[in-house]
């Protein structure tokens, strides 16, 4: 059994299963040893078995408590550096054997207990001088020895005073019939003298006898087989050997005979036994094989990572099988591995060597392979894309990979790959490349970095950098607009600039300048704009004209209203029309424009520009030269005159005309009238009266007041009446005339007849002599019918009178 750790005791040097001595004496000192643990390794456990918290308890015992005690009666072992002191007590006179026994272990190791083990002798209290004793140790008398293995024979002596000693025995010759070989009786003796002069001596006779059989001994021509596993390539010659060197005449021998073999032979046996007084040898059996054939080689198959086109893309494992008829093959099929690359790889078989060791040459077969287990190489060759400034690109960048194999050949010997992203260092990796074989060199396997940003700057507005506010949040004036830039990628050399409005109105647009990349990317004018209202121009001022129209000599006869027009295109005048009323009269009157301020804050100063205008506010002095008073119809007085003058300046329009003059009857009022040139108009008025003529009449036979008057038709009725002028009777036929009008008769008028009628025709007449107008009218010859017979004076006033025909 093999232990891994040892537990030994310290009362000799050394480490071993022989059991020590401690000597103690009855009523002496104690003894003490100290146990240890010896790591050894033997178990298959490397190192020191107690590790980590593992422990080995151990039970201590002595043998015969009635001699000797030990204690403690267990220790534990925590490590292979631990150590644990034991103390024997002696009891009385006599041996005990103290021993360790194995309590506890969860180490997993095991652990060899001898080495802890060993004997205490106890002896009494020793006399002043005590005899010492001899003992002869190592043989034993009357026993038989085998020559050669006769014990070494040893004094060993026990002296209380001077001490216990040892040493080697004294032997006498060999004695027998076979004593000059070493075989018979001998004798060992042993003498010793303690320093107080006792002697002590002993002997012992043992028998020494043929203790070894006969040696049996073979040589072989060769010596070794030239061959391998103990075969013989070439003949062999088996010579046999014989010895007895104590009694070579009780040898016998059985078999043993020389042999010469020189034809291939399996495996045979050839043995030689031999027996003598010594004992009988052990049986030599010579096992002997010959082939000396080489084995024959073809070629079976072969492995390997298959491509494309009948090409390998790996080593071609060929796969060789040997056959041999005697020894047969220590390796029946071996494969050798393709080296190399190209369309007709070689492969030669291997040697093969058989048992025997003899060998089929490297070659003895071969096999042809189109091997090809390199990728394609690929490079970079070319690159096209929009080339920027400062080693950007801004455009993505297609880059031209190219690829070599010599072998096989690729089967794309060009690919172009395209950039993706934006960045500083924009990979580009090449595609896979694949040859003729099915070799694929990955992606990625050589890569390009470019520099590429194709995206401009982002342009934003951020503030105003110039200009003036006016009102309304209009500008009155260009505007600076601050524009500012970001590039994430590249970056900019320039983030801010600004640019001037140019131009008015209520969306004026401000376009972003330029802005470049550092890789030339640009964001033109105007990506993006500002509106501003901006309004820089004060209101344009015009007349407009006035509220009132000159008169057609282009004058006023009122204070003027002029009014003036704001026009302002951009932002509007705050007041589009204002007004101003002249003061004054005059040719020329002025009148100034008032300030006019637009929406945003641009004023145009009063009197920008003016209207003139003709203002007369007088009316003329007008008087009449003469007065016209009340009178008859007949007698007015003559249309009077007027003068008028005029202070306004203007000047009259014409003459003073008077109106309103007539000689009809009635009340009439005359004015004269004067107008000048701004149309001012003064009128005085005079009335009179035209006093109607007083009429009389119609005297009888004539009924008045609605009296239907009845006459015979065709004859003549006189109609007689009197004209008067106030007091004064007029009497001229030429003022008055007659008219006739047929009527409806009325049935409700009162009726009367006519009891006078005159002769003769037609006619009106004054009759002096009666004071009076007579009209004798001639009635129509219309029976039945009626008429209405009316005179008419010249001032107009009238009287009539109805008449019915019978």
């Amino acid at each position: 059994m093999a232990y891994a750790d040892d537990i030994f005791n310290n009362l000799d040097g050394t480490v071993d299963s022989v059991a020590e001595l401690m000597p103690l004496n009855v009523g002496g000192a104690n003894g003490s040893t100290t146990l240890a643990v010896a790591p050894t390794g033997s178990d298959g456990k490397s190192g020191c078995n107690l590790t980590g918290a593992t422990t080995l308890t151990l039970n201590l015992s002595s043998s015969n408590p009635a001699v000797a005690t030990v204690s403690p009666s267990s220790v534990t072992f925590t490590s292979c550096g631990d150590t644990k002191s034991l103390t024997v007590t002696p009891v009385s006179a006599g041996s005990a054997t103290v021993s360790a026994s194995q309590a506890s272990n969860n180490s997993g190791g095991t652990f060899n207990l001898a080495p802890a083990t060993f004997t205490v002798n106890v002896v009494a209290p020793a006399p002043s001088n005590t005899a010492p004793k001899l003992n002869i140790t190592g043989v034993t008398a009357g026993a038989s020895y085998p020559k050669g293995a006769v014990p070494a024979a040893t004094c060993s002596v026990t002296d209380v005073e001077d001490g216990n000693s040892s040493f080697p025995a004294t032997f006498g010759a060999v004695s027998g019939a076979d004593g000059a070989g070493g075989v018979g009786t001998q004798e060992a003796s042993c003498s010793y003298t303690d320093k107080g002069g006792l002697t002590v001596a002993s002997s012992v006779t043992y028998g020494i006898t043929d203790g070894s059989a006969p040696v049996i001994s073979y040589t072989l021509s060769p010596t070794t087989p030239d061959g391998s596993n103990d075969w013989y390539k070439s003949a062999v010659a088996l010579h046999w050997t014989v010895t007895e060197s104590d009694s070579l005449s009780t040898l016998s021998k059985t078999g043993c005979q020389d042999q010469t073999i020189a034809a291939d032979q399996v495996a045979t046996d050839f043995s030689c036994s031999a027996s003598s007084s010594g004992g009988t040898a052990a049986t030599q059996t010579v096992n002997l094989k010959k082939d000396g054939t080489a084995p024959t080689v073809g070629f079976t198959d072969a492995t390997g990572t298959a491509g494309t086109n009948g090409w390998y893309t790996s080593d071609v494992d060929a796969t060789f099988t040997g056959s041999d008829a005697t020894s047969g093959l220590l390796t029946s099929s071996q494969k050798v591995t393709s080296s190399g690359e190209g369309p007709a790889v070689q492969v030669n078989s291997p040697s093969f060597t058989d048992i025997a060791g003899n060998t089929a040459a490297e070659g003895a077969a071969s096999h042809t392979f189109k091997i090809d287990k390199t990728a394609p190489e690929v490079s970079y060759a070319d690159e096209t894309g929009t080339a920027g400034t400062n080693g950007w690109y801004t455009s993505d960048v297609q880059t031209d990979f190219s690829a070599t194999d010599l072998i096989s050949g690729p089967l794309t010997a060009t690919q172009t790959v395209t950039s993706a992203g934006e960045g500083e260092a924009v990979t580009v990796q090449s595609p896979a490349f694949t040859d003729n074989a099915g070799n694929t060199t990955a992606a990625g396997a050589v890569s390009r970095s470019y520099k590429i940003d194709k995206t401009a700057p982002d342009v934003s507005y951020a503030d105003v950098a110039f200009g003036t506010l006016g009102l309304n949040d209009w500008y009155v004036s260009d505007v600076e607009a601050r524009f500012t830039a970001t590039d994430k990628t590249s970056g900019l050399a320039v983030s801010s600039q600004a640019a001037t409005s140019s131009g008015e109105g209520l969306d004026v647009l401000v376009p972003s300048p330029a802005f470049v990349d550092n890789a030339g990317n640009t964001t033109p004018t105007g990506a993006t704009t500002k509106s501003f209202r901006i309004d820089k121009t004060a209101p344009k001022v015009a007349y407009s004209g006035a509220t009132t129209q000159a008169n057609s000599n282009g004058w006023y006869n009122t204070d003027v209203t002029a009014t003036f027009t704001g026009t302002d295109d951009v932002s509007g005048p705050a007041s589009a029309t204002q007004s101003r009323t002249t003061t004054g009269e005059g040719g020329t009157v002025t009148v100034n424009s008032p300030a006019f301020t637009d929406g945003a804050g641009n004023t145009t100063p009063e009197g920008a520009t003016s209207a003139t205008f003709k203002v007369d506010k007088t009316a003329p002095a007008v008087s009449f030269d003469s007065v016209v008073g009340d009178s008859f119809f007949g007698s007015t007085a003559a249309k009077p005159t007027c003068t008028a003058t005029d202070s306004g300046g203007s000047g009259l329009s014409g003459s003073c005309a008077v109106t309103g003059y007539d000689t009809k009857n009635g009340t009439h009022t005359l004015k004269a009238t004067a107008t000048d040139l701004a149309g001012n108009t003064t009128t005085v008025e005079q009335t009179y009266t035209v006093k109607a003529w007083t009429l009389k009449g119609f005297y009888q036979p004539v009924d008045m007041n609605g009296v239907l008057n009845t006459v015979k038709n065709g004859s003549t009725v006189p109609a007689k009446f009197e004209i008067f002028a106030g007091a004064t009777e007029l009497t001229d036929p030429a003022l008055a005339k007659f008219t006739t009008k047929q009527v409806a008769c009325s049935l409700l008028s009162p009726i009367d007849d006519i009891e006078t009628t005159a002769t003769g025709n037609t006619s009106l007449r004054y009759d002096a002599t009666s004071g009076q107008f007579i009209y004798n009218w001639k009635t129509p010859a219309t029976a039945g019918s009626c008429y209405t017979l009316t005179m008419t004076a010249n001032d107009g006033s009238f009287i009539s009178a109805n008449f019915k025909l019978k």
